[in-house]
């Protein structure tokens, strides 16, 4: 685990980053007609097992059963009607993709995924029964990326980026302001938060907002050792690209930060944590056979953190964030094998 970021004497002010806790409140607002709460959980199986009490956040009920949707339903919320009209263009690894078909449908505008050839096809299949053009574009991520990005320029869809723009990292941020008041209703606290890390989008929403509204938290990132790059970035203080991606972990597997989230983690994430897929694997197994629900590797890696890794005191509160339960047959088969 990286170091105490607090401790960082180069860790920059968050004044003059264009997402701030008003921007998110904003974004929660304009969520709530199309999503309601996602559940927070405490889970008697993992306090037991952790020593720590635990709070579970499942995002795997979201209507695209991940975290997605919401920074693309805020994107497109926030684009004005008459360029929305002209629809809209991404790139995504699959869960993305269903966020941005989802939240397209919900304004009858159309929408272009570009995906890596090996994309997730279950991911694909449920991109293209919410109404989503689907392009099978190279072997990665950034192949996918760069090619939507030429067929974006070529025409006059909105390009809706999966993490590095700040409606998107907003609307991420929802989730935050949403876990504060479930926290609030329970008259419940919470000391640290975890959180699994691929481009960044998600763990900047919520560290954004919870070191303006609730700086006492910990939050730290959870990235599998195959795909570190903000743990890589954040340590060397630069933008890293990583040459080789290696991790099932679709959801996570970005080579690099975007500028944006990169920034904001400086400023307000304060560590972060590397698992095994090894370990995302029996998280996923325990997920399911302790609270009987789904998580795909990146949704459980949090969880493997928890398990495997984070050392919390006693009393200590820990929230983990289940981002996505889009997991594939073969991944599951494995995940129940895995002890």
């Amino acid at each position: 685990m990286v170091a105490d970021l607090r401790e960082t004497s180069a860790r920059p002010t968050t004044d003059d980053l264009p997402v701030t806790a008003e921007t998110i409140e904003t974004a929660a607002a304009g969520l709530r007609r199309y999503l309601p709460p996602s559940p927070l959980q405490y889970s008697r199986a993992f306090t037991a097992k952790a020593g720590c009490h635990v709070h579970l956040k499942i995002e795997g009920v979201q209507p695209t059963r991940s975290f997605k949707v919401r920074g693309a339903l805020n994107k497109l919320i926030r684009i004005p009607p008459e360029q929305r009209a002209a629809g809209v263009i991404t790139a995504s690894a699959g869960n993305h993709g269903q966020g941005v078909a989802y939240a397209a449908a919900a304004f009858g505008v159309p929408a272009t995924v570009y995906v890596p050839d090996n994309a997730n096809p279950l991911k694909v299949q449920a991109i293209k029964r919410l109404g989503g053009r689907v392009v099978h574009f190279g072997r990665s991520y950034n192949e996918a990326y760069l090619e939507a990005r030429r067929a974006q320029e070529a025409g006059d869809a909105t390009f809706v980026h999966a993490f590095d723009d700040p409606d998107v990292v907003a609307g991420q941020g929802t989730l935050a302001v949403e876990l504060l008041e479930q926290l609030d209703q329970l008259s419940e606290g919470v000391d640290t938060v975890l959180v699994p890390v691929g481009g960044g989008g998600l763990i900047s929403g919520i560290a954004r907002y919870l070191e303006a509204r609730r700086p006492d938290v910990q939050v730290l990132g959870v990235e599998p050792s195959g795909a570190d790059a903000l743990s890589r970035s954040l340590e060397e203080e630069r933008l890293v690209t990583l040459d080789h991606v290696a991790t099932m972990a679709d959801g996570l597997a970005a080579s690099a930060p975007g500028p944006l989230t990169l920034r904001i983690a400086r400023a307000c994430v304060d560590g972060m944590i590397r698992v095994e897929e090894s370990e995302m694997l029996r998280a996923i197994r325990l997920f399911f056979e302790w609270e009987h629900l789904l998580a795909e590797p990146a949704g459980a890696a949090a969880l493997a953190a928890l398990l495997y890794h984070h050392t919390p005191r006693a009393s200590e509160r820990v929230l983990v964030i289940l981002s996505g339960a889009n997991v594939t047959d073969d991944v599951m088969v494995r995940a129940l094998r895995a002890r």
